[in-house]
């Protein structure tokens, strides 16, 4: 873009040099608008010449980002959510966690106990956080993670919520109490991108297939299905992205 408007700008200034020196050498009306309309008719060629690599340079771009997207979404990240959901059934199995992401005080001690069960969860939202941040970019479009993942990635979150949640609020919040319940309703930081994905793909999958979104969060054991990212957890960057995208309702 920076590219262009420079390219218009010298173009303007080359017209308007050549105009004004052909109508002092030679005062003719007829020559001058000659070199107006030729020095006119290469701007625009350069233009179109210019617009054209542009427009190449960031199909190109788009190409390498969505494969890889595609690279990112392998069988691993894929079997690290299938065992989150394992793990998600298990603990609600055994009370550990109710309707969805609400949990006892033991799950907490259960969850930080296990490395593997942290690593996985850590390893798996990082992977996630960082296809929202092309998104973010505009590497990829948002209708592109909507038709290819956006049951994946929904259920993914509602089963990986309460894990997520315990593993961000240690890394994210302090020790001092006033503040630390504070910065657990506070915005997030470390996955706010994997929360970008979330939104949208929630706002795609309930909207156009409602019936596999209710059996989404029905299997999770929540008793209905509404946007799973609070307000309060989307980052300032995250908010205005969604807002100029036509997410309003979710900030």
């Amino acid at each position: 873009m920076d590219r262009i408007k420079l390219l218009a700008g010298l173009s303007a200034v080359l017209i308007l040099i050549a105009t004004g020196a052909t109508w002092v050498i030679t005062k003719d009306i007829n020559t001058t608008v000659v070199i107006l309309t030729l020095a006119s008719t290469l701007a625009t060629v350069m233009m179109a010449v210019t617009i054209y690599e542009l427009d190449i340079a960031l199909k190109e771009l788009n190409f390498e980002a969505v494969s890889a997207v595609y690279e990112m979404m392998d069988e691993k990240v894929k079997g690290d959510i299938a065992k989150i959901r394992k793990w998600h059934q298990e603990d609600s199995e055994k009370g550990l966690i109710s309707k969805g992401n609400v949990v006892k005080e033991e799950f907490y001690r259960e969850f930080f106990r296990d490395n593997e069960k942290v690593k996985t969860v850590s390893d798996a939202s990082r992977v996630l956080n960082r296809i929202g941040y092309f998104v973010y970019r505009d590497f990829v479009g948002d209708w592109f993670i909507q038709e290819q993942y956006a049951g994946l990635i929904l259920d993914s979150f509602l089963a990986m919520k309460p894990y997520l949640k315990a593993l961000r609020d240690s890394r994210e919040c302090g020790e001092e109490e006033s503040e630390r319940e504070r910065c657990k309703n506070g915005p997030w930081f470390l996955r706010r991108f994997y929360l970008l994905l979330v939104v949208i793909s929630y706002d795609y999958l309930c909207r156009e297939f409602q019936e596999n979104c209710e059996k989404t969060f029905k299997k999770y054991g929540y008793p209905g299905h509404t946007n799973p990212i609070p307000k309060e957890w989307l980052a300032e960057d995250v908010r205005k992205w969604l807002k100029k995208k036509g997410y309003k309702k979710y900030v």
